[in-house]
């Protein structure tokens, strides 16, 4: 993967920071407005609900990285280990064909709702829709990296 995949870890951990410490100050400061001042501010839940989105959505690339998605597995444990990564790679290609489909329908939305604007701080609401497909695209690069290396090591583990 090298250094790109190396500055594409370090992106998606800078933006998962940067967007849960922003979405945190402003849930806070939304907290005293509204509870120590009793007059709420109406941008800073706009602003943590956008940054939740990009926590969520970049966050599904670094949960992608790291192998820590939901999965069930009970009856895959008890195949023999040959058959277990064979549907693991199966697995693994049809995600990432769905994570690619949804990125692609992303992008649709995107264009779609080009000329929406945020109520609060009327902004393009395409800076916020955009999270959803290059969170997918990120996840189906990660994806690819793991399948392509699973399939190369069980390629070396078969006997000539």
């Amino acid at each position: 993967m090298g250094k790109f995949g190396g500055l594409v870890a370090r992106l998606e951990e800078g933006v998962t920071f940067f967007c849960f410490s922003v979405m945190c100050a402003f849930v806070a400061l939304q907290l005293f407005f509204r509870f120590a001042l009793n007059s709420p501010l109406m941008f800073p839940e706009e602003i943590s609900r956008y940054a939740y989105v990009w926590i969520t959505f970049v966050g599904l690339s670094l949960a992608t990285k790291t192998r820590e998605h939901i999965r069930v597995d009970a009856g895959v444990g008890m195949l023999p280990r040959v058959w277990r990564c064979g549907v693991g790679a199966l697995v693994d290609f049809i995600s990432f064909a769905i994570l690619l489909w949804l990125a692609y329908l992303g992008v649709r939305f995107m264009l779609f709702s080009r000329m929406s604007i945020s109520p609060a701080l009327e902004i393009p609401l395409n800076l916020v829709y955009v999270a959803f497909p290059l969170g997918c695209l990120l996840a189906a690069f990660r994806l690819s990296v793991q399948l392509v290396t699973g399939l190369r090591r069980g390629l070396a583990a078969q006997p000539s």
